[in-house]
């Protein structure tokens, strides 16, 4: 095999996604020292590839704005402009991880020589195997979202092995994150992130609230909540409803939960990028999931476990659910026993 000197990776979201590309990135980053690796990503999602050491070029697209307002000439004006910066790249090889239609188009308008992607039985949307000139098979079974990004790599000639993944945390938010630990006083502590980008992903608040009750009563450990942009009420009902303590609630931008979690002796939480970026940084989790499947979208690479309630409708990725949302009916005991589980296993 020929080896590629300029390879563009299209992954353009979202959080959790793009944390689940990275190992894979990883192991393209080591098997070609020497080529130009360049990232296709949605702008609202690009800061975080400004932490990851080795990205060449980071190039934006912005395809919700087209959606939003395709009347808009300046949007596709955009568009059209990002796409020239990707011809003029003249890559060799273009890497679908997202196996969309708009994502495998916009590979095959990269000009890229070589277009891999997955196969009719491993897209999202069937039509983008339609711009990929080479497709991974499918293997037997489910296995998790990184391996399978892994095995795509490899189809590129990576070693596809797990590999460390770095992260530069900005030295700003390093000192930012210590300096709340040092003024909340907090030295060994639990985090809970009670958030998710689908309802359907949410555990109640009410047994959120019973958890850290237990931990910090039970377990001597203190809790901090993290939530993200308009997830504040998320702690405002899970600290009202607390019969001790109230948790500490760190509402930090999402890179400085790099350094956060780092410290952190545990994060907790549902299938969503800041636990996904827990799981990244070799932190032992507890991944609550009811509507996504723990086989594919569980811990990796890390001590943890996951907890969840098997019922005939299972891991349906639904968005909105007709059962009013059964799957997340998980008893706090349960979750609790986990927690106990993985502390005392990973101390």
């Amino acid at each position: 095999m020929i080896q590629p000197c300029r390879i563009l990776i299209v992954r353009t979201s979202s959080l959790g996604d793009i944390i689940h590309t990275l190992p894979a990135f990883q192991s393209l980053r080591a098997a070609y020292p020497q080529a130009g690796i360049d990232w296709l990503v949605e702008r609202r999602a690009a800061f975080l590839l400004k932490a990851v050491p080795g990205v060449d070029r980071i190039v934006t697209v912005d395809t919700r704005a087209v959606r939003g307002a395709p009347w808009n000439p300046g949007n596709w004006q955009q568009l059209w402009q990002t796409i020239g910066e990707l011809r003029i790249a003249a890559y060799d090889l273009s890497i679908d991880f997202q196996g969309l239609l708009k994502t495998g188009f916009l590979s095959w308008l990269s000009g890229a020589r070589r277009r891999l992607g997955f196969s009719k039985a491993l897209v999202r949307e069937r039509p983008a195997c339609w711009f990929y000139n080479s497709t991974l098979p499918p293997g037997q079974g489910p296995i998790h979202v990184v391996e399978l990004n892994l095995r795509l790599a490899r189809l590129a000639g990576a070693a596809g092995s797990i590999m460390p993944v770095r992260f530069d945390s900005a030295p700003g938010d390093v000192a930012a994150v210590e300096r709340i630990l040092q003024e909340q006083g907090l030295s060994s502590f639990l985090v809970i992130n009670p958030g998710g980008g689908w309802p359907t992903k949410l555990w109640q608040p009410a047994a959120y609230a019973a958890l850290a009750d237990r931990i910090q009563r039970e377990l001597q450990l203190s809790v901090a909540v993290t939530t993200g942009p308009g997830e504040e009420t998320l702690y405002q009902r899970i600290a009202g409803l607390c019969r001790g303590d109230r948790p500490l609630h760190l509402s930090v931008p999402f890179l400085q939960l790099i350094p956060l979690y780092s410290r952190a002796r545990m994060v907790v939480g549902g299938d969503t990028g800041p636990f996904h970026l827990a799981c990244l940084l070799g932190r032992p989790v507890v991944g609550i999931y009811g509507p996504t499947s723990p086989v594919r979208n569980g811990p990796f690479g890390t001590c943890g476990e996951t907890v969840t309630r098997n019922l005939p409708c299972s891991f349906c990725y639904g968005r909105v659910c007709p059962t009013k949302n059964e799957c997340m009916d998980i008893p706090v005991d349960e979750v609790f026993a986990a927690v106990k589980r993985c502390l005392e296993r990973c101390p």
